[in-house]
Order: C-alpha cells, then sequence, then structure tokens
C-alpha cells in the first residue's frame, strides 16, 4: 500500500530539468553578472600556477602556457577564483591564504584551454616587474566558458570605461 501511496504522490511532484547544453544558457550566465557586479562571484579552481609570456593577447600564447604549467612538477593549490568589479583575487581554499591579488585594469586576455577540457588561464601584466604572466587553473565545478566568459565580461566593461 505504501508504494502505491508513494507512486501517486511522486506523480504529483515537480519533473526536475531535463539536462541543458552550456552553449544555450546565458540565462544563467546572467546572475554571474550581477554577482561580480555585487563582488560574490567566487569559482573553485585548481590554480596551477603562473608563467611569463611574451605577447599580451592569443589562444595559443594561453595554450602554450597552461601545457608548461601543467607539465611542470609543481603541485596544484586548491583555490577560491573571486571575480569582482575591480579585480581578480585567488584564495588558498584551506588556509585562505591570498595567492594571487590583480587588478582587473592589467588583466589583457582571458581563455578556456582548447586542449582540456578543465583548463583556463588569463594573461596580465606584472605589478612590479611589468612582464606579461599567464596565470593558470583547472576548473572543479563550473563550466570553463562560464568562468571565462564571466572574467572576459568584466575585463571588456573596464576597457570601455578606459
Amino acid at each position: 500500500m505504501d508504494r502505491l501511496r508513494r507512486s501517486f504522490r511522486d506523480s504529483f511532484r515537480r519533473r526536475k530539468d531535463p539536462h541543458v547544453p552550456e552553449s544555450s544558457k546565458p540565462h544563467q550566465w546572467q546572475s554571474d553578472e550581477t554577482a561580480v557586479r555585487s563582488a560574490t562571484c567566487a569559482f573553485h579552481v585548481k590554480y596551477l600556477g603562473c608563467v611569463e609570456v611574451f605577447e599580451s593577447r592569443g589562444m595559443q600564447v594561453c595554450e602554450e602556457a597552461l601545457k608548461v604549467l601543467r607539465n611542470s612538477r609543481r603541485r596544484p593549490v586548491r583555490a577560491v577564483l573571486h571575480v569582482s568589479g575591480d579585480g581578480l583575487r585567488v584564495v588558498e581554499d584551506e588556509t585562505k591564504g591570498l595567492i594571487v591579488d590583480q587588478t582587473i585594469e592589467k588583466v589583457s586576455f582571458c581563455a578556456p584551454d582548447r586542449n582540456h577540457e578543465k583548463g583556463f588561464s588569463y594573461i596580465c601584466r606584472d605589478g612590479t616587474t611589468r612582464r606579461w604572466m599567464c596565470h593558470g587553473f583547472l576548473a572543479l565545478k563550473e563550466s570553463v566558458s562560464v568562468i571565462a566568459s564571466t572574467t572576459n565580461e568584466r575585463i571588456d566593461s573596464v576597457n570601455e570605461k578606459v
């Protein structure tokens, strides 16, 4: 009898939405844009490190840098990437120590890795040495395209003001 009741109740409950591919979810990215403006946008990532690059833009530049970082012997750090209106901050997950604090004006390019589905990176100007540095990440929970597009939207909005 209980099985009959459960099946009857389940027939009236709401069904979950079917799976929608990432490319057709721009309505979900709007919430990321409002979260960025309110400085509450955070993505769980593995921080691979940074490497010097010699160009300020380009998918190939980012992909080569990520390849170097993935092949290095350095262990990735579990971290949280905070994207806000004034900058990008990478905070270590366990100790809450600040790894990278980058103003958004110095970030020139952000791109997902075409060779690795979870990889993405951004290129920025280092504040002290004035060199172009590429910071590499592996996404843990969120889609790489969402993270890259959110970061690029922030970069574009700042560059429009300048």
